[in-house]
């Protein structure tokens, strides 16, 4: 999957970090959330480099939003009544081993087509530290 242009690069690292191909080079639960909790508390509080990203983010979605409204008025987009879409069964059978792309990060991030609302999982532990909360927040 692509990351949007306008997802926060610590955002964008850390997930990068977890679609590593070798599982022991992804964050743990408990890694993952130490470092949400921290974004989330500079959030909050408004500081730090997360929220300076965040910001920067916004900007950019907002650009994107004008120029979008701006094409949709130039263009009369319809589509035919009559369309048929189809699908069909995909064989997973005989896959390579996965591995990481050398160049994914640059790709992804300088990629103007991916959806420009990240969100990311919110993760809590209760008190024992034995079970979780996840929800969803809006990041960008």
């Amino acid at each position: 999957p692509k990351i949007s242009e306008d997802t926060p690069k610590l955002i964008a690292d850390l997930i990068i970090k977890c679609w590593d191909a070798k599982a022991e080079n992804r964050p743990t639960a408990k890694e993952l959330y130490q470092i949400l909790r921290k974004y989330v508390d500079e959030i909050n509080g408004k500081f730090g480099e997360i929220y300076s990203q965040i910001k920067e983010c916004e900007k950019i979605k907002e650009n994107k939003l004008k120029n979008r409204t701006n094409e949709n008025k130039s263009k009369n987009l319809q589509t035919h009544p009559q369309a048929i879409y189809t699908s069909r069964l995909l064989n997973f059978e005989n896959l390579p081993e996965p591995v990481n792309s050398t160049d994914y990060l640059s790709e992804t991030i300088s990629s103007s087509s991916a959806n420009p609302i990240s969100e990311c999982l919110d993760c809590e532990l209760n008190e024992s530290g034995k079970t979780f909360d996840f929800k969803y927040m809006k990041l960008c």
